[in-house]
């Protein structure tokens, strides 16, 4: 009988030890690199099918510090609970397992510190680059990694003063889209729905409704825009709307600038029983589930997540792979309406 290795910490030695090779061979064979190498079909076979047997599993750690990879990415994203980021890491996942790579997610909480630290413990963990979704008031992290010359995507948010990859989307002309569509369904007095004022496609979503109004004829005012605080923002946008809607009686369109808001909208329309379905025509950025069953009528402009996956995968796989840490490229996708 041979030797009772425990497999949680079998290593190559000893699955040579048991089969009477060298280490060398046997790192070779599991590496890939057996018929490169010149060993036999049989010894290959014999290698593989007993690892298999015993459960081997490779210390990919160890393996990247001799190669200088691992395969690994870091995705890190301010707010793992909200379905959009949930659905960006899935898109991620699914093109990294395409090309051999595997992910390790991490949730900043929007925190410019939280995500500082992220950073070092990724690239403590030696992944070969990181994907992320930036915090909207510190540029730390990102300053740390052009510093160090390190491979990174951003996605979904970015910062136009650094030179930095990114992934995000056409997001003024993304509303600009559905808030002209809700004035030619009829809507002359339009609310502007928005959080989160420092992120700059916050910025460009605004300038889409503002465009939208002006082309429809219709005047820009002010006291239709509602801020609301991301932090505590089903609260302030049930107190805001309150507000909102005894102020303006004859309010008659609503474009809501995230996903998150608009289904918060509804659940308060629902709640004081206003029959939004008909006295509103509404609009809103990205889908959640659960929307085209309580406001079937809404216009929804949706990101393109797989697109947005695929092409951050891309740039920073192929950046990688070419040593391409200081040339950046800029993707900017239009949204699906």
């Amino acid at each position: 009988m041979g030797p009772n290795f425990n497999t949680m910490k079998l290593s190559i030695k000893d699955i040579a030890q048991a089969l009477n090779l060298s280490k060398a061979t046997v790192s070779w064979i599991l590496s890939g690199q057996g018929e490169k190498k010149g060993f036999s079909a049989a010894t290959i076979k014999r290698v593989k099918e007993y690892a298999d047997s015993v459960g081997y599993q490779p210390n990919r750690l160890a393996r990247g510090l001799s190669l200088g990879v691992t395969q690994v990415i870091g995705l890190i994203v301010p707010f793992i609970g909200d379905p959009f980021y949930a659905q960006l890491a899935e898109a991620v996942e699914e093109e990294l397992s395409k090309r051999g790579y595997s992910l390790i997610v991490c949730n900043s909480r929007g925190d410019g510190d939280r995500e500082a630290v992220l950073i070092d413990q990724l690239r403590a963990m030696q992944v070969d680059g990181i994907i992320m979704a930036p915090n909207k008031f510190s540029e730390v992290g990102v300053k740390k990694l052009l510093n160090a010359h390190f491979p990174f995507v951003l996605v979904d948010r970015y910062y136009p003063h650094l030179k930095t990859n990114y992934v995000i989307v056409n997001n003024k002309k993304a509303c600009y889209d559905v808030v002209h569509a809700l004035g030619e369904k009829g809507a002359h007095k339009i609310a502007f729905v928005t959080t989160d004022p420092h992120l700059y496609v916050m910025h460009h979503r605004k300038e889409g409704y503002k465009e939208a109004l002006e082309d429809l004829g219709i005047q820009y005012d002010p006291n239709l825009e509602l801020t609301v605080d991301r932090a505590t923002y089903k609260v302030d946008l049930h107190r805001k709307l309150e507000q909102l809607l005894a102020d303006n009686p004859d309010l008659d369109g609503m474009f809501l600038a995230t996903h998150y808001l608009a289904m918060e909208a509804v659940y308060y329309f629902m709640q004081r029983g206003i029959d939004y379905r008909n006295r509103f025509h509404l609009g809103c950025f990205h889908m959640v589930d659960g929307l085209d069953f309580l406001a079937p009528e809404m216009l929804i402009t949706k990101m393109p997540l797989l697109q947005i996956g695929a092409e951050s995968v891309r740039i920073l796989v192929d950046g990688i792979a070419n040593g391409k840490n200081d040339s950046f490229e800029n993707v900017v996708l239009e949204n699906i309406f």
